[in-house]
């Protein structure tokens, strides 16, 4: 019988997960798993840095809702990799990180790259474990892809000691797992409590939904639009944005503010009630009515929850929908639209501005012309993230992606990889500002080596706008020559324009660095009514 070393059992475990793309950086330590991930078939995206592997393999789960992967060497590898490990733990987005471990004999003797990364990893995983056995690491990588998808989803951990992946085997002692199929892990809300639910909806005067990432990873996209279609109104949230399009009569993006300071009755699903939405506590609400997967979500930070449903967020949209008719929320839905074009009114007038330095308001304007409905657009930073958000809109879901609730910045050139590999042909915009430019820059020469079109749209207002820390004047887009790509300097309005359109038109890895007003000030969150 032939024999197959550890590294070969990794490759073929993933081929049976069906994983298309693997973002890493190689070395010794995962040499084998190296090899036969790309002699399966799987492409392999060598990144320059192991955050970036990370934070790629997450972008790849929020572009295309399956599991990401990152493969990492021992050491430094896997500390490199922590923040983007962090990154989808709070985010709750589902990544399987396989990583290169010291030898069995390791502790205590002074091997190369030894830590004991287990204990590093624990905190910030779902799941961590270390294959022992060389026949068991078809059993450990199967069960890596269940924890990362069950319940809400999140980042797992798997380590294989160097000497046990150059190991072999008899092909006839490996015993392969059993598959889940699609969905399996799905939990059904109690039909008692979505009947509950439903009365609610039906008594409001104002009913409103909040849908979150929840409704992205559950592919409950077409249950929202059920619901809504009832005659409710819906804002969504972080990867929840394009479940139901920016363009549907009665989406209203993600302007959560307004629908739930207005309504009497509110349904939040798949997102949490943190500090990003307000802890969650809106004493005017008559009725709350609260949808996740995970029971610890269900009444946050001590929230009064009328009824808490635990169940997957597609399963329970489909129930609502139905068991809720047509409501007679006309008159509410008219109201909403009237002030979100009273909004809308107010920010286009400064988008619209011809003043020098450019309003980055101006800047999005210029760009929203230019892109296709299937984009990746990335928000990256904190003090321009808020004019990224307040103008992109979402017309498909996995393609509008920002930071999420760590704070973690300079990562989105990440996302935007990933974006441009899942649709190949498509647009894929890194949007940054000058600061968080400086994190992952590097990543325009992998995206050169990888043959991915990517525009690094600098939002240059010459700092960090926290505590305001100069950084002057730089000409980042002659980096992109480095990267054969084109560079544009814009200062003035008018540049705008013709400057994007270069640089998407080049199809290749390209910088726009535009020089935005540092006093301007406009929050997307702002009552504008």
């Amino acid at each position: 019988m032939s024999r197959v070393d550890g590294g070969e059992l990794v490759g073929r475990a993933l081929v049976r997960e069906g994983v298309r793309c693997v973002f890493g950086l190689s070395g010794g330590h995962i040499d084998p798993s190296w090899r036969a991930i790309k002699r399966h078939g799987i492409r392999l995206v060598d990144l320059r840095h192991e955050a970036a592997a990370a934070h790629c393999a997450e972008g790849w789960a929020l572009t295309t809702g399956q599991t990401g992967v990152c493969i990492v060497t021992a050491g430094p590898g896997v500390t490199n990799a922590l923040t983007g490990i962090a990154t989808a733990f709070v985010q709750g987005s589902p990544l399987v990180v396989l990583a290169g471990a010291a030898s069995s004999r390791s502790a205590d003797s002074g091997e190369v790259e030894a830590l004991d990364q287990l204990e590093i990893v624990r905190p910030v995983t779902k799941w961590a474990r270390r294959v022992t056995q060389l026949d068991r690491i078809p059993e450990y990588v199967a069960q890596a892809f269940r924890q990362a998808r069950h319940g809400r989803p999140g980042p797992v951990y798997l380590e294989i000691a160097i000497d046990l992946i150059h190991a072999q085997i008899g092909e006839e002692r490996v015993e392969w797992p059993s598959l889940l199929a699609p969905g399996a892990h799905a939990l059904a809300p109690p039909g008692s409590l979505v009947d509950e639910a439903a009365r609610m909806l039906c008594d409001a005067e104002r009913p409103a939904i909040v849908a979150g990432s929840g409704v992205w990873w559950s592919g409950a996209g077409e249950a929202l639009r059920e619901l809504a279609e009832r005659g409710l109104p819906v804002a969504t949230r972080r990867m929840g944005r394009g479940t139901l399009p920016d363009d549907h009569p009665n989406a209203f993006g993600r302007d959560w503010q307004n629908l739930v300071f207005q309504a009497d009755v509110l349904l939040v699903v798949g997102t949490q009630l943190d500090s990003f939405f307000g802890y969650g506590r809106f004493p005017h609400l008559r009725h709350r009515i609260q949808i996740d997967v995970n029971p610890e979500e269900i009444g946050r930070n001590r929230t009064p929850v009328n009824v808490g449903i635990v169940g997957d967020a597609r399963l329970a949209l489909g129930m609502l929908a139905e068991r809720v008719p047509d409501l007679p929320t006309s008159a509410w839905l008219t109201s909403l639209r009237a002030q979100a074009s009273a909004r809308a009114a107010a920010r286009d007038a400064l988008a619209k501005s011809d003043a020098t330095p450019i309003h980055p308001l101006r800047l999005m304007a210029e760009l929203n012309q230019r892109l296709a409905s299937d984009a990746t657009v990335v928000g990256d930073g904190a003090n321009m993230l808020m004019y990224v958000d307040a103008m992109t809109r979402a017309l498909e879901p996995g393609c509008v992606t920002s930071m999420g609730a760590l704070g973690t910045i300079g990562h989105g050139i990440c996302y935007a990889l990933a974006g441009g590999l899942a649709r190949p042909g498509s647009q894929a915009l890194w949007l940054v500002g000058d600061g968080s430019f400086g994190f992952h820059a590097m990543e325009l020469d992998s995206a050169a080596r990888h043959d991915i079109p990517l525009v690094a749209l600098v939002m240059n207002n010459g700092g960090w706008s926290a505590g305001w820390v100069p950084l002057g004047t730089r000409h980042y887009e002659r980096m992109a020559a480095a990267f054969d790509g084109p560079g544009f300097f814009v200062e003035r309005p008018e540049q705008i324009g013709p400057a994007l359109d270069a640089a998407l038109a080049s199809h290749k890895p390209a910088i726009v660095n535009a020089m935005l007003d540092p006093a301007a000030e406009w929050f997307a969150g702002r009552w504008l009514g």
